[in-house]
């Protein structure tokens, strides 16, 4: 983004009409502060990209304070607890508050500093010493016995379910002094899309997101895709503002945006326009897959000592990304598979084909107001045909 490589979508890829995004969502929060605002799409689709534009976006004002959080830099998402968002949300709030009140002259209020000790205590444990005699088997040794109590993120240990209501307190606290003065306050939390199991995300919205609802404090979070086909419609129902990015808004073959963040990374100077055509197409509109058959396609030139890219180098690299997301699939997914390639048919309730969903060896697209879906085509290339 620094070096000014991002390709900026145009528009809203599921609606033509509405503006991109990044922009729609920095609008809603600051339009309406306090929304809770959801963004979907697959693995390597940019969700993340969109969200650093969103808070690009955001710091337009001077009054906003955007913080971007990644949740699995800081913890192992099959070991956190509600409340972990909460008190993530805090830790982060602090620095900002303090340097906040240090520009205007100010002292950091006591209370503050109390509620950053105790939230940093309940997100990562602590140790303390209890009587000895309060333990009923303990017959002989120290007056003092040492107890750990593991936090919400405490890495490796039982998570212990708190009362996410004295997170939030402690958070609230935190941010009164930005809250008092009426800034602009969004978190933008990625990562959680990354949960193994969807409902856990929706537990989190039910107690996190929930308790920082009133608080004047907007939240866009990365949701895991398979929510987007929840019959149940959690996330449509739940968020204020539910965005979906879907692998392309249209084929990949035909994706002028495809081609456009190629050439603004200097393709045309080491590939001809075909080569770049042919990356888009079996890119099949994954971005991250996009970017990873460019840079393979120039290994294998540089390893045949060629200035420039061409067909057999490109073909190579399909060759390979295509054999990775064919490794490890069983007979039942490869059916599956044959089934959407020849008769367009994918049952999205079916936990294998879901899989094969979050996996990216299928790919959802939008095309006409129409969802559907597709076999990613660097993996169309190499899946054997049934005998």
């Amino acid at each position: 983004m620094a070096e000014g490589l991002i390709v900026a979508p145009g528009h809203d890829p599921r609606d033509t009409g509405e503006p991109p995004i990044h922009v729609a969502l920095a609008n809603t929060a600051e339009l309406t502060r306090g929304s809770q605002m959801a963004l979907v799409g697959g693995i390597g689709s940019g969700k993340t990209t969109e969200l650093l534009l969103t808070q690009k976006e955001l710091g337009r004002h001077s009054d906003a304070v955007n913080i971007f959080v990644d949740m699995a830099d800081y913890t192992d998402l099959s070991q956190i607890s509600p409340g972990a968002i909460l008190a993530t949300a805090g830790l982060q709030l602090y620095p900002r508050v303090r340097l906040w009140l240090q520009k205007r002259g100010e002292k950091l209020p006591e209370d503050v500093e109390s509620a950053h000790t105790k939230l940093r205590e309940l997100a990562f444990g602590k140790t303390k010493w209890v009587p000895a005699d309060a333990w009923d088997d303990w017959d002989d040794g120290p007056d003092m016995v040492q107890v750990n109590v593991p936090g919400l993120m405490k890495l490796r240990l039982p998570s212990l379910r708190r009362e996410v209501m004295e997170v939030q307190e402690l958070v609230v606290s935190i941010a009164s002094p930005l809250l008092e003065f009426n800034d602009q306050v969004t978190l933008l939390i990625d990562g959680l899309d990354r949960l193994i199991r969807p409902e856990l995300f929706r537990e989190f919205a039910e107690q996190d997101l929930q308790a920082l609802r009133g608080t004047s404090v907007s939240v866009i979070i990365a949701a895991p895709l398979l929510l987007w086909y929840d019959k149940t419609r959690f996330l449509q129902d739940y968020f204020d503002v539910a965005k979906h990015i879907p692998a392309t808004a249209t084929g990949p073959r035909s994706s002028a945006f495809l081609r456009q963040i190629l050439q603004r990374r200097g393709a045309l100077d080491l590939m001809d326009r075909t080569e770049i055509t042919t990356i888009a197409k079996y890119s099949g509109g994954v971005l991250r897959d996009l970017l990873t058959l460019a840079r393979s396609s120039a290994e294998y030139a540089y390893r045949d000592a060629e200035d420039r890219i061409g067909r057999g180098h490109v073909n190579a690299a399909i060759k390979q990304l295509g054999n990775r997301y064919l490794a490890g699939l069983g007979n039942t997914h490869r059916k599956l598979l044959r089934r959407l390639m020849d008769h367009g048919e994918f049952p999205i309730e079916n936990s294998t084909a879901r899989e094969l969903l979050v996996n990216r060896q299928v790919l959802e697209y939008f095309k006409g107001g129409v969802d559907y879906f597709a076999v990613h085509p660097a993996l169309a290339k190499v899946l054997p045909k049934p005998a």
